[in-house]
């Protein structure tokens, strides 16, 4: 019987096509519906009508989640010793990433930069990215769901909230599966004794992935969701700051209402940056929150540039001071195994 071939590399490179110039069109869909609906004079209208210093102050307040981001993925690698200074390098290069390349790739980019830079396994780095996603989904959906209670909200938003908190709680089940069944699941993958190389790996890999999840302790994850949580509430006091230097009348809940509803909407990975859906998803918030599409589309363009420029410029600054540099960032194959070193 003739073995399955696997797919050649130029079907790989016409499916990650497809799919980029997919993410695309949308992005472009999206941006789109924004000019539609954008006028220049509301545009300048509001921006000579602006507050500066909630602006200073939301630009410099972007900078705190990132560096509680950075300590609770220093907690979460523990026993591993790894620099605070290195972890918001490698948080800031990806945030660049995301604002230069499509499908948002920010979490892979960080997690070899650490992994490569501390030797330590990636499939280990990666575990802790898992359970940061868990924490922030919960973090996510527990305010979006606060936030939202009492506003008419499309059918479309409520399954994709619906979506979140059954991702989550999927992610959740298998954590526990796979911390309950730890010894046997070691076990068995200990005495597997695959013969190619790609069996070889997925045994390494599987290994650290168990390590991983057996350093995640009791009170790991109510240290992860009350920092998630955290992060979440100074996003939101930005986008807060923000509303109110564009002197729109909402409330604080009404800006968290706001965060949640572009957070949930750009998801998806899409564009670089989220271009089109970000603004797309704002204008979309503020008209459930009574503001008009013209002048929702305005403040849609300004708060994008508020809320990506200055990360995506920290992002150049810490690819340049990097500890990681770019060629050996692009270098294949996987970090050995072995006992973290201090970075």
């Amino acid at each position: 019987m003739e073995q399955a071939r696997p797919p050649s590399r130029a079907g790989r490179l016409l499916g990650s096509r497809w799919l980029k110039w997919l993410t695309y069109a949308m992005a472009a869909g999206a941006l789109a519906y924004v000019l539609l609906n954008l006028r220049l004079s509301d545009l300048a209208h509001g921006v000579s009508n602006m507050i500066w210093w909630p602006i200073a102050l939301a630009v410099i307040l972007q900078i705190a989640p990132r560096v509680v981001q950075a300590w609770r993925w220093g907690y979460l690698l523990r026993p591993v010793k790894i620099r605070l200074r290195l972890l918001l390098h490698a948080i800031y290069v990806g945030t660049l990433m995301n604002g230069i390349l499509p499908l948002c790739p920010s979490d892979l980019v960080r997690g070899v930069m650490v992994a490569k830079k501390t030797r330590t396994g990636t499939a280990r780095v990666f575990t802790s990215q898992a359970v940061e996603r868990v924490a922030d989904g919960i973090a996510l959906a527990l305010v979006a769901w606060l936030a939202i209670r009492g506003l008419k909200v499309p059918a479309a938003l409520d399954r994709a909230l619906l979506a979140l908190m059954a991702l989550v709680a999927a992610m959740i089940v298998v954590g526990l599966v796979l911390m309950v069944k730890h010894r046997r699941l070691h076990g068995y993958v200990t005495l597997r004794d695959p013969s190619g190389r790609a069996g070889k790996t997925m045994k390494v890999a599987s290994l650290e992935v168990l390590a991983g999840v057996k350093a995640v302790k009791a009170w790991t994850m109510p240290v992860s969701i009350s920092a998630g949580i955290g992060m979440v509430v100074m996003q939101v006091v930005t986008m807060w700051l923000m509303v109110y230097a564009y002197r729109l009348d909402l409330s604080l809940l009404e800006a968290a209402a706001l965060f949640g509803i572009i957070t949930i909407g750009t998801l998806i990975p899409n564009a670089p940056g989220k271009i089109g859906a970000w603004q797309f998803f704002c204008i979309l918030g503020l008209g459930l929150l009574g503001v008009p599409a013209t002048h929702a589309a305005g403040f849609s363009v300004i708060a994008f540039a508020i809320w990506t420029v200055p990360s995506l410029l920290l992002g150049v600054v810490a690819m340049v001071i990097s500890p990681v540099s770019w060629a050996e960032f692009r270098k294949g194959g996987r970090p050995p195994a072995a006992g973290a070193l201090p970075a």
